[in-house]
């Protein structure tokens, strides 16, 4: 009995280590592509941009998402999704998919109603590639873990 349930943390962990990881990649990369195609758009249009210049925006464009959003990005969302269907013995892909999306699909919507300086909502790519990002997340742990909750 004991080591059925260590097994489970174990399988748990792993499971939503993976999917985080999985779904900061996701973030990184389709934030990355948004992040450069706005650099060339500032700095000259794509057509006249070089595959060296094209290469480094992309570069630049990574480096700036990831540190300016590294603070905003938070595993409470994920912990939260895997409590509830751990708990609940939830083993719909649908309700990790979903619920990963909209998990990290709170992370901007709470940092604008918490922060008083900010008075836009983001822009509708931004937030499609936090929908996109918990996506995948909540797809990667349901199947390491979540399909056995």
């Amino acid at each position: 009995m004991i080591f059925k349930i260590l097994g489970r943390i174990i399988v748990v962990g792993f499971g939503l280590f993976l999917s985080v990881l999985f779904g900061f990649l996701i973030l990184t990369y389709l934030g990355s592509t948004l992040f450069s195609e706005d650099l060339a758009g500032r700095y000259g249009s794509e057509a006249q941009a070089s595959d060296l210049e094209t290469t480094i925006l992309t570069f630049l464009g990574a480096i700036s998402f990831v540190f300016s959003l590294y603070p905003a990005l938070t595993i409470l969302p994920a912990l939260l999704v895997a409590a509830i269907g751990e708990i609940g013995h939830i083993r719909s892909i649908l309700f990790y998919i979903i619920a990963g999306g909209l998990g990290a699909l709170s992370i901007p919507l709470l940092y604008v109603v918490m922060s008083p300086e900010v008075t836009d909502m983001p822009s509708q790519h931004f937030l499609v590639i936090f929908a996109t990002s918990g996506f995948g997340a909540g797809l990667l742990y349901w199947l390491i873990a979540g399909r056995r909750a």
